[in-house]
């Protein structure tokens, strides 16, 4: 589904972010762990394609199950936002950690944003994500009008809605009650059940290993240039 090497990002006074390299198939489940600062955020936002590189030697994406790679370095290399924009919107669902939603727009409205830049409307599926993840009775108001949780919430079931390949969730639990989180990570298992690869960062390790989630490390690294660097976990 996912397989990229020799991915680099520079975060500030010299500091980068290092992946040697990282593969996820479909049906994957992966949380990546480490310290604040150690890159978790920068290492989803670069698989989102949110971000770009400072150096990346591969970086191929499917659209979907059974589908073609898309090479995503080369849409960097030649900066072929349009392409980045049309794979980012096929196989790629993303929650933020400031969930990110339009201040405009209806909690629905914005669910079922990433349905209709993918063409894939489904008002039926917008409800069930609604009911699991309790925010059906607020669908109908502004990001505003709702609490910082049911934000987050909804920002996990838009990045669900339109069935994507790839799901990256950066600590889609931290602000939700824990029953609430709970609740997400099952959701999350049952998406890379049905096929999709999830990979999602947390600070929350005793969670993420009672889900089933395999470990990814991010931890600083001392050497003449400061970098953190993602290595697997025992479990």
């Amino acid at each position: 589904m996912l397989q990229v090497h020799g991915l680099e990002r520079r975060l500030g006074d010299g500091f980068r972010l290092s992946v040697p390299e990282f593969a996820l198939a479909e049906g994957d489940r992966v949380a990546v762990v480490g310290p604040s600062g150690a890159g978790k955020s920068t290492f989803l936002a670069l698989l989102a394609l949110a971000l770009k590189p400072g150096r990346a030697d591969g970086f191929t994406l499917r659209r979907g199950p059974g589908g073609a790679a898309v090479d995503a370095a080369r849409l960097w290399a030649r900066g072929d936002e349009a392409g980045l924009a049309a794979l980012r919107a096929a196989a790629i669902g993303y929650v933020p950690q400031t969930a990110g939603l339009l201040p405009f727009l209806t909690l629905r409205r914005n669910i079922a944003l990433t349905q209709a830049l993918a063409g894939r409307r489904d008002a039926a599926l917008i409800g069930s994500l609604a009911e699991r993840l309790e925010i059906a009775g607020v669908l109908e108001r502004l990001p505003a009008q709702v609490s910082v949780g049911q934000r987050q919430r909804a920002a996990v079931a838009r990045a669900l809605a339109h069935r994507p390949a790839l799901v990256l969730a950066d600590e889609p639990t931290a602000s939700v009650h824990p029953s609430q989180a709970d609740e997400i990570l099952r959701l999350l298992r049952d998406t890379a059940e049905a096929g999709a690869a999830v990979l999602l960062s947390t600070h929350d390790v005793p969670r993420a290993k009672a889900a089933g989630l395999r470990l990814l490390g991010c931890e600083p690294e001392p050497g003449p240039i400061p970098a953190s660097v993602l290595r697997p976990l025992a479990a």
